[in-house]
């Protein structure tokens, strides 16, 4: 949603010299394609961003699978070189295929249990997280379990970082997790086949993290502090 709510303001923020139907038609498509080159490039700008973070014998902790952190660590692993752990990240296991993409770029990788987090945080030099979503307050919305990984890297003083698209961005400021709306939290399908009182049966998809256990998020836009996050949300939205 906020990435079709960005390109439908991108292309209609062109200054217009004739109107003529098919010149601004050829405009509106011109800056659609280069609204899709930024975006297809985002991912190689926020592994450039980010590179300096992660030095020889860091020892990375990531969650599920997410392009952009395997971006990121695919170009840092030209310049450095280091470990990662990787949950398992149920119900779906999607841990695993990142770990296997990984392992065939060849970064040494770990996939451990989701309840084995603390245990392995000792070891860990840095938490990296990709993002479904980055909301107004500069919390992120992202895969079940992110926030009991937070909460572990706070209590144990470990940077927690953010790898998220500016596209990914969201003009939303939950308070809390019980503040996520239903269509953030179960697939459509779930939600159209049962009830409210049902739902709250259903394992969430996704769980909030708020932006106090965030330190850093890479962007294509730069690195931002969470505070940051709103100042970037009014100059692409308005």
């Amino acid at each position: 949603k906020s990435g079709c709510e960005l390109f439908l303001r991108f292309i209609t923020l062109a200054k217009f010299d004739t109107f003529a139907i098919d010149e601004c038609r050829q405009k509106l498509i011109e800056r659609g394609q280069v609204f899709l080159e930024r975006t297809l490039s985002s991912r190689q700008r926020i592994a450039e961003y980010s590179q300096e973070f992660i030095v020889d014998g860091s020892i990375i902790l990531t969650h599920s699978h997410s392009r952009v952190v395997l971006t990121l660590l695919a170009y840092a692993s030209k310049f450095a070189r280091f470990r990662v752990f990787v949950t398992e990240s149920e119900p779906d296991k999607s841990g695993a295929k990142m770990r296997d993409e990984l392992e065939a770029i060849g970064i040494p990788s770990i996939c451990i249990l989701d309840a084995s987090v603390a245990y392995v945080m000792e070891k860990v030099t840095f938490v990296l997280m990709g993002a479904e979503a980055v909301v107004e307050s500069g919390g992120i919305i992202n895969k079940i379990g992110t926030f009991n990984i937070a909460i572990a890297a706070r209590e144990m003083n470990k940077p927690f970082y953010v790898a998220s698209e500016s596209f990914k961005f969201v003009r939303y400021y939950p308070l809390n997790n019980r503040d996520l709306p239903d269509h953030f939290k179960y697939k459509a399908s779930t939600i159209a086949r049962l009830s409210e009182q049902n739902l709250e049966m259903e394992h969430p998809l996704v769980d909030y993290t708020p932006p106090a256990y965030i330190t850093l998020l890479f962007t294509d836009i730069g690195t931002l502090t969470p505070s940051a996050v709103s100042d970037e949300l009014i100059k692409l939205y308005i």
